[in-house]
């Protein structure tokens, strides 16, 4: 990971997935909404962001490449892409703070951790999503628009 970079920090149930919608791709896989995709690629695109996955889904890889090219396959853009601590996420993050990381926003579903996690870990920079909705335009708008994520 480059502490250098913006880093997103992703889960994916909850995010890009729906709790009410199970339905599988042809690969076995939970169908990623569009909506959420969009959302998160817009994201990804104003910040010229990283991704590091916190997601239960890291076990489903044997590596960041593998990853990367099933993310790729669910249209996902991608720069560069590291594997978190999925068990342990945020003190994973703490820990990349401490070592320089200054740029960052969690996209997580579950964000009880990450409060509990304050002042470590800025309000700002975490972003919970609805686990039904997903991510959406109006939280693109939010980290973009109304947040000031950028070093200043």
């Amino acid at each position: 990971m480059d502490l250098d970079r913006f880093v997103i920090f992703l889960d994916i149930d909850g995010v890009l997935t729906s709790y009410l919608n199970l339905n599988k791709e042809n690969d076995g896989k939970t169908v990623f909404h569009y909506h959420a995709v969009s959302s998160l690629n817009k994201i990804i695109e104003h910040y010229n962001a990283d991704l590091c996955m916190i997601s239960s889904w890291n076990f489903d890889f044997k590596d960041a490449d593998h990853y990367k090219t099933f993310l790729e396959s669910r249209d996902i853009i991608m720069n560069n892409l590291t594997i978190g601590d999925q068990n342990n996420r945020s003190t994973f993050i703490k820990e990349k703070i401490k070592e320089g990381l200054r740029e960052y926003l969690i996209i997580d579903d579950e964000a009880y951790e990450y409060y509990n996690s304050m002042p470590d870990i800025e309000y700002k920079r975490i972003l919970q999503t609805n686990r039904y909705e997903t991510l959406n335009y109006f939280d693109f708008l939010n980290v973009t628009v109304n947040w000031k994520l950028n070093k200043l």
